[in-house]
C-alpha cells in the first residue's frame, strides 16, 4: 500500500484531477484524495494522456481513454458511480 500511495502523489503532484458524481459539481482532488477515494467501491480511473505515457506509468486500475475519441459505452453504465479523469498538464 506504501508503494500505492508514494506512486500516487509522485504521479498526481503535478497532475490535476477531475472527479464528478451525479450529486458533485466537477472539481480538482489533491493525490491524498484520489488515494482515499479509490479505497471506495463504485469509482473508475481515467487516464487522458497521450496513449505512449500512460504505457509509461500510470494510477493503478486506470483505464486509457483517448480525451476526444471515445463513447458512452466505454464508461460505467452505473450514473452514480465516481468518475475521476486525469492528465498531464503542465499549466
Amino acid at each position: 500500500m506504501k508503494t500505492l500511495q508514494l506512486l500516487l502523489v509522485g504521479l498526481l503532484a503535478l497532475v490535476p484531477v477531475v472527479a464528478a458524481q451525479a450529486s458533485e459539481e466537477f472539481g480538482s482532488l489533491t493525490p491524498q484524495e484520489v488515494s482515499a477515494k479509490l479505497k471506495q467501491k463504485n469509482v473508475y480511473v481515467f487516464d487522458n494522456n497521450d496513449k505512449d505515457v500512460f504505457k509509461a506509468g500510470h494510477v493503478p486500475h486506470a483505464k486509457w481513454l483517448h480525451p476526444s475519441e471515445y463513447d458512452a459505452k466505454e464508461l460505467p453504465a452505473d450514473k452514480t458511480a465516481t468518475l475521476i479523469f486525469y492528465c498531464h498538464n503542465e499549466h
